[in-house]
């Protein structure tokens, strides 16, 4: 049922999540891997590197290119903040 899907890859998240802070911990990252932040990597990289957007939004799931736009928007500004923290 979408019930039982929906709590199935909750818990399936859960685990990766929990696995992927693990990970990071061992490795000696300072910032909790989640899903989320592989998925946003996943999508600066592609950006960073002259993939259209286009084709991430595709390679994403996401409905719309707007929908990445915003996505990548976002780190776009976490780049820009850190950039003028160097000039401080």
């Amino acid at each position: 049922t979408p019930i039982q899907q929906h709590n199935r890859i909750h818990k399936v998240l859960t685990r990766i999540n929990k696995e992927l802070k693990a990970i990071g911990k061992t490795a000696g990252i300072e910032i909790p891997l989640t899903s989320y932040v592989a998925r946003h990597t996943f999508a600066t990289v592609l950006k960073r590197s002259g993939v259209s957007t286009a084709i991430i939004s595709e390679s994403m799931g996401h409905k719309t290119e707007a929908i990445t736009q915003t996505y990548l928007k976002s780190f776009e500004n976490s780049i820009i903040d850190e950039a003028m923290e160097n000039l401080l």
